[in-house]
Order: C-alpha cells, then sequence, then structure tokens
C-alpha cells in the first residue's frame, strides 16, 4: 500500500468511528471548506476537531455549534490548530466546563520497508497477545503509564536489563489492519536507543504481518516524535478536543 492509500483507509476509519451517524465521508478531509456537524446529545464527545489535509472536520454539541461554525470560518483548516486559536478554543470551552486536549497522530511511511534497529546493548523478546500476562512477573506496577499491559494488548515488545524490564512497546487491535502503538521506558534508561529500537521492531513486526501500526501523542511530546521519526513515520493529522479535568480546569480558571 502507498502512503495516500494508507492514509486515506485511517480517513475511512475515524468517521466510521467518530463521526458514523452524521452524513461525513473521508474526502471531507480532502476538501477546502471546513465542515461542522451538530453532535446528538448522546454523543461522548462535547467538542472534537480534526485535521488529516486541507479542512477541517469538527462536531459539537448545540451549545458550541453556532460558535464553531463561526470559528471554523475565518482560518484555512490546518490553521485552525495554530497557537491563537487553540486558545480561542479552550476559551470557549472553559466557558461550558470543559478544557481542551489534543495532539498529533503518525503513520508510518510505506516506501520504507524495513526499520533498522540501533543496537543498545539489552536484550529484546517479543510476548503475543497469550504470552501477555507472563509480561506482571516482571515489572513493577507502579512504574509504568503507557504501556502496561491489559486484556486488549495484542503484541508487546520488551527491553531487558537482566531480569529488569526497561522499555516497553505495545500494540492493541483496533481493526484488522490498523492497530495503535505505544512506547515507554523507565527514565533512567532514556537517551541510549531503547524508545527507537522498540519503535522499529514493533514497526516492523506489524509491517509484516500486513497490519498498518499508528500512533498519537501530545503536541508537547517532542521525545516521541523525534523518536516516530527516525523510525520513518511522518505526522498525518491533528486533532483537539473537549476534555473534563477538573484539575485542569481549576488551574484555568485561577
Amino acid at each position: 500500500m502507498t502512503n495516500s492509500e494508507v492514509r486515506y483507509k485511517f480517513m475511512k476509519y475515524f468517521i466510521e468511528k467518530e463521526y458514523p451517524n452524521y452524513d461525513c465521508q473521508a474526502d471531507d478531509f480532502l476538501s477546502d471548506k471546513n465542515k461542522v456537524v451538530l453532535a446528538d446529545e448522546s454523543d461522548e464527545d462535547f467538542y472534537g476537531m480534526i485535521c488529516f489535509k486541507n479542512a477541517v472536520l469538527v462536531k459539537a454539541k448545540k451549545e458550541i455549534y453556532e460558535w464553531s461554525i463561526r470559528f471554523v470560518s475565518k482560518h484555512i483548516g490546518f490553521r485552525c490548530f495554530d497557537y491563537i486559536q487553540l486558545a480561542a478554543l479552550c476559551q470557549e470551552l472553559l466557558k461550558h466546563g470543559y478544557t481542551m486536549q489534543g495532539g498529533q497522530g503518525c503513520l508510518p511511511d510505506m516506501s520504507q520497508k524495513q526499520r533498522v534497529p540501533p543496537e543498545i546493548g539489552f536484550t529484546i523478546r517479543v510476548f503475543n497477545q497469550n504470552e501477555t500476562m507472563d509480561i506482571y512477573n516482571y515489572i513493577d506496577k507502579t512504574e509504568w503509564h503507557m504501556c502496561r499491559p491489559n486484556e486488549n494488548t495484542s503484541l508487546t515488545i520488551a527491553a531487558f536489563d537482566k531480569n529488569q524490564i526497561i522499555g516497553l512497546s505495545s500494540a492493541g487491535r483496533e481493526t484488522d489492519q490498523l492497530w495503535p502503538i505505544d512506547i515507554e521506558v523507565l527514565p533512567e534508561y532514556r537517551n541510549k536507543g531503547i524508545a527507537v529500537a522498540l519503535t522499529a521492531e514493533i514497526t516492523n513486526i506489524l509491517l509484516n504481518r500486513g497490519i498498518i501500526p499508528y500512533a498519537t501523542g501530545a503536541y508537547s511530546n517532542n521525545a516521541s516524535r523525534i523518536t516516530l521519526f527516525k523510525c520513518g513515520y511522518y505526522p498525518a493529522w491533528i486533532g483537539a478536543g473537549s476534555c473534563h479535568d477538573e484539575w485542569a480546569l481549576q488551574m484555568l480558571k485561577n
């Protein structure tokens, strides 16, 4: 598959997952015109905005619907994610008891057939789904946040320093062809190439199985993006949405 085919497949998947009943199509992302749809009351999201190329696609509850139309009418799609626009969005969400969360998504460059992991001097082991729970015999549960294995984990790759797990990369089955990946390395073992080695390994395994890995991260997480870029990923979309976080809301109000 080409990069364009993979990205279009992911756009279709996103529409089916997040906009199933809103008369939206993958081609809406390729339009030059931004689109806002009214979210029904059963939708868990108060507000969501995403951009894959030119246009943004927004779903908004009735309280913020008219504001959203005015907001996106002023900007080319990706410009809605400039800092000044995001500040305006955050300010508007705050009026309704929400703050903002968002990040960037990355897809693998399909023209790069094989990633070459760096030599790291640590052992790497692969755990398939039926072996996932074995990892609990090795890890301190309090140390892992992103990659702690659970019942939805389909593949895990671990880096070991003797009998201690020092780095994890995990993937969960989202669809038959699209699996999200996460990477985490213990703080004292960072900057040793472990994250790059694990990302390269899990990417190679999934692509060889005909599965497209993808990753998301916060705007501020440069380390994660650098790791992904070193492993042949590229930024494919950007998103923002509402979040009801009491601590963050209190901080913003103060």
